[in-house]
């Protein structure tokens, strides 16, 4: 039964198990097949996202606890020298937040930070339309086997919905996704539990669906349509 220990994502299970089957009854399917849509729309989710660049609920840029893993840049990669310019990975970040655990740092040393979170409009300044992080405060000196403009920021940071009004439910759906992006990771979810899952749902055989590769493949199809109109691509 779903909790709300679920993972987050942008589809229900029985959004999943229509998209596989429009004549199942979600009620009726067994527990463990509830189970299999909804980590497949989980992962349909992370793939939606991957693809588009497109999120529809805050996304972390890095664990909190492990700077290791923050987003780094170096001067080489910069638009401009002084102040350096960079363009963040992802688009649509979201505003500085330290309460939420966003934190920027700039490096001191050969493995010293500086943490200028607190320091926005004096150490560095965002343009969060267009992603650009501006530094003003870096260090010039090169020592020894060190050079300063290698790894000279790292960020740990939120990106997606910009002034949106974000809904996520009991069960971790975020109900507040647009309903084409709804029907489109869960089709991709439902692709990947026609290929991969002993389900105990039937596919319509309608002359042309009559396999579950190639009920996969439409899904897959329709999904990769939506993706394209959001992320400005196709991979077809």
């Amino acid at each position: 039964m779903s909790t709300s220990g679920d993972p987050i994502r942008y589809a229900t299970a029985n959004e999943v198990l229509l998209a596989l089957d429009p004549d199942t009854d979600p009620e009726t399917v067994p527990e463990h097949t509830r189970e299999r849509a909804i980590k497949r729309a989980a992962s349909a989710t992370e793939k939606w996202i991957n693809r588009t660049g497109r999120a529809f609920h805050p996304v972390r840029v890095g664990a909190v606890d492990e700077p290791r893993s923050w987003e780094v840049h170096d001067v080489q990669d910069a638009s401009s020298w002084s102040p350096a310019t960079v363009i963040l990975d992802n688009a649509r970040p979201m505003p500085l937040d330290p309460a939420e655990g966003d934190a920027i740092e700039i490096r001191t040393g050969r493995s010293q930070w500086d943490d200028v979170t607190d320091e926005e409009g004096d150490a560095w300044a965002m343009d969060y339309r267009r992603r650009r992080l501006r530094v003003f405060e870096r260090r010039l000196a090169i020592t020894p086997r060190d050079d300063p403009n290698t790894s000279f920021v790292r960020i740990t940071y939120r990106y997606g919905p910009l002034g949106e009004d974000v809904q996520i439910n009991a069960d971790n759906v975020v109900e507040s996704t647009p309903p084409d992006v709804r029907e489109a990771v869960a089709a991709k979810a439902a692709s990947m539990l026609a290929l991969s899952d002993d389900t105990k749902t039937g596919i319509p055989d309608d002359g042309q669906l009559a396999s579950r590769s190639s009920r996969s493949e439409a899904l897959k199809a329709a999904y990769e349509e939506t993706a394209a109109e959001y992320s400005g691509f196709s991979t077809v």
